[in-house]
């Protein structure tokens, strides 16, 4: 599919400015100090290695697509009691087209997926080594994550905290992070300053979060910089504004209505952003709950874009699949607390809590269904350890009784 529909055959909206950031790096505009760096890293490498032909591009990209699964996959084998339970696993991801369609295009996801699962591994393989080594490499590559995609950050916090609580070394993990930290996070912290005078290594939110907040369907915003000489102006539009995310069963539209405008001089640092943020409507309970609840439907049911094209099968499948997610939190919920005794795992749910507060109860940027992507390998990860928890429950028990009737025959002689 990639070969078929290479990314560089769709350089339009968020891929061509994902593709533009990753091959001009030194480009100052405002947008390239915005999103998480590590993607435009990835793409500018992508670029030179390939010298950004199409079937370069596309065959680097398809090994990319294949190796998200497979990262997976090695955490599957740390979490669950068997290999045929991570196989099953890694069945599963491969073939989910959420996970593939969205590799013909320039986006996020596309390097964030693998690096969740790459994440998600070295977590757990901490776990059970325990050793000073494995903590801080964790750390580095939630970092590289959270440099990629914003959502990964609280999740690695929490489970980075998680270790260090419930393992020794404290003062030897914390030195050997914090440096980490550091060494990645202060030239970042610099760049930010000098595009945007704002402390900001992992990329401006404020952005987003105003047009969250503003409750409008459309955010324009004009940046200036240098006394005025340097100007810019974009304008921006959610493609989930317009979608109909529970058709054919309603017709519901995000009620979010006209347009949210703002101006910016950069060289004021944070004055412009807080006056942006005071000129909204005040944020109470009934707004809060309105927005939220908007947000959550299209988190939930809403298709993935920019890979929803009617036009190309895979995506057509893709789209019609959102029913599922919904449905099988659920049930994966209900499953869960009846497990809460017996199945011993609990951090892994307290990530998809976490993904589920930040993604869809905090206002921070207008849901889509692409940012659901993290949480449906989270949500397969934690169905298959419930499957192979209650499996072995069933084993355990069907073993008890066959013995039964041995024991039996030898107390009646």
């Amino acid at each position: 599919m990639i070969f078929r529909y290479p990314p560089t055959d769709s350089l339009w909206s968020d891929p061509a400015r994902h593709w533009f950031s990753g091959t001009h790096p030194l480009d100052t505009a405002p947008m390239s100090a915005i999103d998480p760096i590590f993607y435009q890293i990835y793409l500018g490498v992508l670029a030179k290695l390939t010298s950004s032909q199409p079937l370069l591009v596309a065959y680097w990209t398809a090994l990319l697509s294949l190796t998200a699964p497979w990262l997976w996959y090695r955490f599957l084998r740390e979490l669950l009691p068997d290999r045929d339970w991570a196989l099953a696993g890694w069945v599963l991801l491969a073939a989910l087209p959420s996970w593939s369609a969205i590799y013909t295009y320039f986006m996020q996801e596309t390097l964030m997926l693998p690096l969740l699962g790459l994440a998600l591994w070295a977590t757990w393989r901490c776990r059970r080594k325990q050793d000073v080594g494995s903590f801080v490499g964790a750390v580095a590559i939630w970092l590289l994550a959270g440099l990629t995609r914003g959502i990964c950050l609280p999740m690695g916090a929490l489970a980075m905290c998680w270790l260090w609580c419930v393992q020794g070394g404290k003062l030897q993990r914390t030195a050997g992070s914090l440096a980490l930290v550091v060494a990645i996070m202060a030239p970042l912290a610099g760049r930010s300053w000098y595009l945007l005078r704002l402390l900001s290594p992992y990329g401006n939110g404020q952005l987003v979060m105003l047009y969250q907040r503003s409750g409008a369907q459309r955010i324009e915003i004009e940046f200036s910089r240098r006394g005025g000489r340097e100007y810019w102006a974009y304008e921006f539009i959610s493609p989930a504004a317009h979608e109909r995310p529970l058709e054919p069963f309603s017709d519901w539209q995000s009620s979010r209505v006209g347009t949210a405008r703002f101006s910016v001089d950069l060289d004021a640092g944070a004055r412009d952003w807080d006056a942006a943020f005071k000129s909204l409507p005040p944020w109470d309970a009934s707004r809060a709950a309105w927005l939220t609840g908007d947000n959550l439907v299209r988190l939930f049911f809403g298709g993935s874009w920019p890979d929803s094209n009617f036009e190309r099968p895979a995506e057509r499948i893709n789209y019609a699949a959102r029913w599922l997610w919904a449905p099988l939190s659920a049930a994966c919920l209900v499953l869960t607390l009846t497990a809460w005794r017996t199945q011993r795992e609990r951090m892994l749910v307290s990530l998809m809590l976490t993904w589920f507060v930040v993604q869809g109860l905090v206002p921070l940027v207008p849901n889509e269904g692409r940012y659901r992507k993290p949480y449906e390998g989270l949500l397969i990860s934690q169905c298959l350890l419930l499957a192979s928890t209650f499996a072995r429950r069933r084993s355990v028990q069907a073993g008890g009784a066959a013995a039964a009737p041995p024991i039996a025959a030898n107390a009646m002689r």
